[in-house]
């Protein structure tokens, strides 16, 4: 296998074994417009999105459109398929309200989990540089009648500690759209470097000039931490390992 059937294998399967894992997030603002965001499953009924998605607004409708496939040798079949949540609890947000960041739990929508890359704290900026993700997200897209969900492949770029909330950023070669905002990157193996937030641009530029953000794991394991919503795996696999490193230093 070449290496162009490689990369696209990797990205397939992805794709395959995440797509259902990926829901869209339906609002309405205070003033009753419509607004569309993304949220992806990270185990037990717990989705990551991102504040500003969800903040300030009526949630409407959160919903998968994808199916799962899997199988072998010519025999597919579907390991999820589409839905929309039965019931939907309240957002819980980040205790630094300058992170945006939230989390919701859902019930009646059957997905996969989608794991963390297992690097909390970057002590070296450049590790993740150039490395392969794929963003997906419900940007609108002018005829379609319903939302769909869109895949781009993307590398890291660069990342830095912003200076108005010391969080540290990805940024990555993908084009801001409104809709991909609470939307998971991921990467190879099988992992998810982080969520999409808002777009850095300058104002009061549109956000499709800006560049793309992801916001790595810590901050996301510091809310389901502060909440108590943290799945099982996470706790024993990342958090308990991260927590004891640091109080070692």
């Amino acid at each position: 296998m070449d290496s162009l059937e490689s990369e696209f294998s990797y990205k397939r399967n992805l794709y395959d074994k995440f797509a259902p894992g990926v829901a869209y997030v339906a609002v309405e603002d205070q003033a009753g417009n419509p607004n569309i965001g993304t949220c992806f499953h990270i185990g037990n009924g717990v989705f990551i999105t991102a504040r500003h998605v969800v903040e300030n607004s009526t949630i409407i409708k959160i919903a998968t459109t994808n199916a799962g496939v899997r199988g072998s040798h010519g025999n597919y079949s579907a390991a999820f398929t589409a839905g929309e949540a039965k019931r939907i609890h309240r957002p819980y947000y980040h205790v630094n309200p300058n992170y945006d960041l939230a989390a919701l739990r859902l019930d009646g929508l059957p997905a996969p989990q989608i794991p963390f890359l297992p690097i909390v704290d970057e002590r070296f900026e450049n590790k993740l540089i150039l490395r392969s993700v794929v963003v997906r997200g419900f940007p609108p897209i002018p005829g379609s009648r319903s939302p769909v969900l869109v895949c781009a492949r993307a590398e890291v770029n660069a990342t830095f500690v912003t200076y108005f909330d010391e969080q540290r950023v990805y940024v990555v070669s993908c084009l801001a759209r409104g809709g991909f905002s609470g939307g998971p990157a991921l990467t190879p193996p099988n992992h998810c470097l982080g969520v999409v937030t808002r777009a850095v641009l300058k104002y009061p530029l549109p956000e499709e000039l800006g560049f793309m953000a992801v916001v790595g794991p810590l901050p996301i394991l510091e809310l389901l931490d502060h909440h108590r919503i943290m799945p099982q795996y996470l706790r024993e696999q990342v958090w308990e390992t991260y927590v004891k490193l640091r109080q070692k230093k």
